[in-house]
């Protein structure tokens, strides 16, 4: 209790001349003493969440926290300034998406975000947003038990929808979104107050959702003025992206490249390369090679041979430096295979042998030695040579 009172009374303060004043809380224990506090009182929380300087230095130099109105409504909260760069900085954004600073989070006391405003804030949007966020500061608690009866409105279900996305990530509220989506006709999606969800929340392509988005995409734009079907497109291929890393699906990239990558983010004549960068994506993250390295070969097909064995050597040498699981060796070998067949090189075959020797494939990696040998041009790759091949003869001997 000792410490908690010399946090409240001593800890430094912004704005010493004004009215408001945000305690500066760096770490967890300072940041739980507060909240410790809120409880006890029953007060919501404030938390100005900065970088130190900027908007959250000028909002103080143009006197918005001297507003008696922003001063009456900020009563019911206890409020702390987190600068970025402080422990409790830095865990702040690893559970919120912040895109401008200052950040406010306003929150009751069991730490459920009410309201978040970004930005520089004037008098009158600050003074508001406090006010309406402490008439009802467990209002989602009240919501949830509607939901639970399956007596949300429409209203309601916007309401929780926008609260929930507060507090949980996206692919969670798009969840929620689609349990509204699925009480509805499609038709009645495409309008007003329907539409602005749709744009956001209509992404999941095991669904009809982004379909319907993109077909009626003028549609929605008259009924979701901030919507653009260029920004909805990149945001849906995030998420099914997502998705199939996360689940290992490789056959699900394929669904993404056949409905997603389409104009205005893809032109005709750049798609196959934008195919092959998803494909890639999933890939190096999920490490299930096959499809990418069929797509990879594929692509260098018609292309020069020096030119696709050039691309081959580079993506197969890249795969073997990143990983070392038997997916990613066995389609840096195709690569590696593919890029000697377009031009038979000393490096491309070394390689080979490399590759074959990771995979414990001891007599293919001295067979691929043995074809190194005469391209041989300098005394630096007979040196490289001969140090392989005398780590295979060590495992060979072993055997």
């Amino acid at each position: 209790m000792k410490k908690l009172l010399a946090l409240l009374l001593s800890l430094t303060t912004l704005g010493a001349t004004a009215q408001i004043r945000f305690l500066q809380v760096g770490d967890i224990e300072d940041y739980e003493l507060v909240l410790k506090s809120a409880r006890q009182t029953n007060q919501m929380l404030l938390v100005a969440l900065h970088d130190g300087s900027g908007n959250f230095r000028k909002m103080y130099s143009d006197g918005i926290f001297d507003n008696p109105g922003v001063q009456q409504n900020a009563t019911p909260y206890l409020k702390m300034a987190i600068n970025i760069q402080e422990p409790m900085g830095a865990r702040f954004s690893q559970i919120f998406s912040i895109s401008e600073f200052p950040s406010f989070f306003l929150m009751n006391d069991q730490e459920f975000v009410v309201d978040v405003l970004e930005g520089y804030q004037s008098s009158n949007d600050l003074q508001k947003a406090l006010g309406d966020a402490s008439k009802e500061p467990y209002r989602y608690d009240s919501l949830l038990v509607k939901y639970n009866q399956h007596s949300l409105s429409d209203k309601e279900w916007i309401e929780i929808l926008e609260l929930y996305a507060l507090n949980f990530d996206y692919a969670q509220t798009v969840r929620l979104a689609q349990e509204f989506f699925n009480e509805h006709n499609e038709a009645d999606l495409l309008q007003k107050p329907y539409a602005p969800l749709l744009a956001q929340y209509g992404v999941n392509l095991e669904t009809s959702y982004p379909q319907l988005t993109i077909s009626n995409a003028s549609l929605v734009k008259q009924n979701a003025s901030n919507f653009n079907l260029e920004d909805f497109l990149d945001l849906a291929i995030e998420y099914n992206l997502d998705r199939a890393i996360i689940s290992g699906d490789s056959s699900m990239v394929e669904t993404i490249c056949q409905n997603l990558l389409v104009e205005p983010l893809v032109k005709k004549d750049s798609f196959s390369y934008a195919r092959l960068a998803l494909h890639r994506e999933f890939a190096m993250q999920s490490e299930k090679f096959g499809l990418y390295t069929e797509a990879f070969i594929q692509h260098h097909q018609k292309e020069a041979p020096s030119t696709a064995a050039d691309f081959l050597f580079d993506e197969a040498y890249e795969i073997v430096e990143n990983f070392n699981s038997a997916s990613a060796l066995s389609s840096a070998l195709k690569m590696a295979n593919a890029s000697d067949q377009k031009l038979a090189s000393f490096r491309a075959k070394m390689l080979e042998a490399y590759i074959a020797y990771l995979q414990k494939d001891y007599k293919t990696s001295d067979r691929f030695i043995q074809e190194a040998r005469p391209l041989i041009k300098t005394p630096e790759q007979l040196r490289s040579l001969e140090k392989l091949q005398g780590l295979i003869k060590e495992e060979l001997s072993d055997q």
